[in-house]
């Protein structure tokens, strides 16, 4: 074989490799995932479920309809407030813990063990 035809074939299999992880990366995506610049609550542990979006531009409290388990924050530029507890109230429900309160920054996840899960948010005007 020529070394013309190495190199096409070389070059051909590295156009085939390159896409196929391309397309591979396009694929794995979780059906969950939220896009750059949203927030997003789900049900579960494992960020999965009916997914309660909220609004970066509304810095009021939201109570959340049901127990949240995990939440995406991936807007960049908004940090949150998550509590255990309805009304943006800190502290975890019966337990010592009174001032508990999960503060997340921009690209970031978490999720709760605890019992009550998440019940309510607030994305936070400015940086604090």
């Amino acid at each position: 074989m020529s070394r013309a035809w190495k190199h096409r074939l070389v070059g051909t299999a590295a156009v085939a490799c390159g896409t196929a992880v391309l397309a591979g990366v396009g694929l794995s995506a979780p059906a969950s995932a939220v896009e750059v610049g949203g927030i997003a609550f789900y049900p579960t542990h494992d960020f999965s479920g009916t997914e309660v979006r909220a609004d970066p531009a509304n810095h009021e409290c939201h109570n959340l309809p049901q127990a949240m388990y995990s939440v995406q924050n991936f807007s960049l530029t908004q940090y949150m407030d998550v509590y255990y507890k309805a009304d943006c109230t800190p502290g975890v429900p019966d337990s010592r813990y009174t001032d508990a309160v999960l503060r997340l920054d921009g690209l970031r996840q978490s999720g709760t063990e605890i019992a009550s899960g998440f019940r309510s948010y607030r994305v936070l005007s400015e940086a604090p």
